[in-house]
């Protein structure tokens, strides 16, 4: 069993963190469900959210905008065609734990205050 699935430390952001994060587009409703956990619009969980039931109520990021483009090349549908760069900010109640693999982040948030912090949307190359 991997440390996450049975153990993990959830931690109040409290300096800057740039993360990655898969999106359908740049308008404001592909930004608002990318940063919607699956629990909150209705998606199926992930299989790794089955696991424990808060990370269905995360939303995942990446700490390499690589990594999530190349995601995004392999599943477009759920994952998103761009990648939106979000600087998150400490002192909106954002929370952050180290899951899953190597620069995987689990982020909660409220999503209308989630959104505020992307600054750059990039469409994935094919």
């Amino acid at each position: 069993m991997a440390a996450f699935e049975s153990e993990f430390h959830v931690h109040v952001l409290t300096k800057p963190m740039t993360l990655y994060r898969g999106c359908r587009g740049r308008d404001q409703r592909a930004l608002e469900e990318a940063v919607s956990s699956n629990f909150q619009v209705g998606r199926s969980p992930h299989p790794t959210d089955l696991h424990a039931a808060v990370l269905y109520m995360a939303v995942s990021m990446f700490a390499s905008s690589a990594t999530i483009a190349a995601l995004a090349r392999r599943r477009p549908g759920r994952i998103g065609t761009h990648v939106a760069c979000m600087e998150l900010q400490p002192g909106h109640g954002v929370c952050v734990a180290d899951t899953g693999g190597v620069g995987h982040w689990s982020v909660w948030g409220v999503p209308a205050l989630l959104v505020q912090f992307v600054v750059s949307v990039e469409e994935v190359a094919a």
